[in-house]
């Protein structure tokens, strides 16, 4: 019969192989597992999951809350994924200048495929028009 030895999955994630080397004792282990669980719980989340909480909390491209008053829950929620679509929108617009310009400086190897340039395009159109929809007085984007 095979004896079972509690697992330490943060311990083994931290060791790696060098773990079934060493000589801890249950006790050395429980502690450094306790240890590592508790800071783990404390450290605060990676900024890109941060990041998309914020945009499904209705942050605007700042990463701030719309903060005027007078608007509804709705319309805050609106013209915060407005700014974002704005900060898109200026994103790829700012990657299509930049394929221009290689297109008229480089050579044929530094250029950016015209598929690539076609999607971007697309994408601008797209931005532009939701946003235009969710800033438009009254508007409801469903």
């Amino acid at each position: 019969m095979t004896t079972l030895y509690p697992t330490y999955p943060r311990l083994h994630v931290l060791l790696g192989a060098a773990m079934p080397g060493l000589q801890l004792s249950n006790a050395a282990a429980e502690a450094l597992e306790d240890a590592l669980t508790e800071a783990h719980e404390h450290a605060p989340p990676p900024a890109f999951f941060a990041r998309l909480h914020g945009i499904a909390q209705s942050h605007a491209a700042d990463g701030q809350v719309w903060r005027e008053r007078q608007l509804s829950d709705v319309r805050g929620r609106e013209l915060a994924e407005a700014t974002r679509c704005l900060a898109a929108l200026s994103a790829c617009g700012g990657v299509l200048l930049a394929a221009q310009s290689a297109r008229e400086t480089d050579d044929a190897a530094a250029q950016c495929p015209p598929q690539v340039e076609e999607g971007l395009l697309h994408a601008v159109v797209v931005l532009a028009d939701h946003a235009s929809a969710l800033v438009a007085p009254g508007a409801c984007v469903g």
